[in-house]
């Protein structure tokens, strides 16, 4: 099992690596994706992340579409 420093070690390769790639997404989305993934990670059934993820792209798409971009 990973400790709490590992985990904090990943999400900061994660946006390490989101910020060479150049992605368009926010920390704040990586971050909520993120935390979701690590809450359920133990969890068999992927729906329920699934459909959180989902949710989460809805709302960072609806949010830009509101922002006109």
């Amino acid at each position: 099992m990973t400790n709490e420093s590992d985990q904090d070690m990943a999400l900061a390769a994660l946006l390490a690596a989101a910020r060479d790639v150049d992605t368009l997404l926010p920390d704040s989305f990586i971050k909520a994706s993120y935390a979701i993934q690590r809450r359920h990670q133990f969890n068999q059934d992927h729906t329920v992340s699934f459909h959180d993820l989902v949710r989460l792209v809805e709302d960072h798409v609806d949010q830009k579409q509101g922002e006109g971009s």
